[in-house]
């Protein structure tokens, strides 16, 4: 870090840090206060070269606090929807040894049908339903639009069902509906 930066952050800290606090603690309380104003100021730090100098820092700092609170607060939504989930699941009824056994098989059936499609279709659906993304985001994770997403969500959740009534074919009548016609 060359010289110069690290004085003017030491002057915008010094300055400033007093201003940050307030702005965070008429928003939230102490412990989140002083965390975002902690925030700011490392943000501020990494990115010392676009910072202004002078007057025109606080605004900046405050715009910079803006995006902290507002990540923040996003952060604690995540943690009230999980804590729900969470609370929804463990409000459920103890089901009986039958509904065990019936869920079971029933995963058991999904799992190897799952497991009988390609790997990216795999990785597709479990993006998709196992991990709860959304499809831009998957679209972020596999670097295509999320047009392609859809698609290809689409498809592969057609192909996992076409695997799912093909097994369901085996266990109904022992055999598969080519070897009941007598054809490969």
């Amino acid at each position: 870090m060359n010289p110069d930066a690290e004085r003017r952050f030491r002057e915008a800290y010094q300055a400033h840090l007093p201003s940050v606090y307030a702005y965070f603690k008429r928003r939230t309380d102490v412990q989140t206060a002083q965390d975002a104003t902690a925030e700011t100021f490392l943000v501020a730090w990494r990115r010392i070269e676009r910072m202004p100098e002078g007057d025109r820092a606080l605004p900046w700092l405050y715009s910079v606090a803006r995006r902290v609170l507002a990540n923040q607060y996003r952060s604690q939504r995540r943690r009230a929807r999980l804590a729900e989930k969470v609370g929804a699941v463990a409000q459920e009824p103890t089901p009986t040894p039958e509904t065990i056994v019936m869920r079971n098989r029933q995963h058991e059936e999904v799992l190897a049908a799952l497991a009988r499609l390609k790997p990216d279709d795999q990785e597709l659906l479990r993006l998709a339903v196992w991990e709860e993304l959304p499809h831009r985001l998957i679209a972020e994770a596999l670097s295509c639009s999320r047009h392609a997403v859809d698609q290809r969500i689409y498809r592969a959740a057609k192909r996992l069902a076409r695997e799912m009534q093909h097994a369901e074919h085996i266990h109904v009548g022992g055999t598969t509906p080519d070897e009941q016609t007598g054809t490969l």
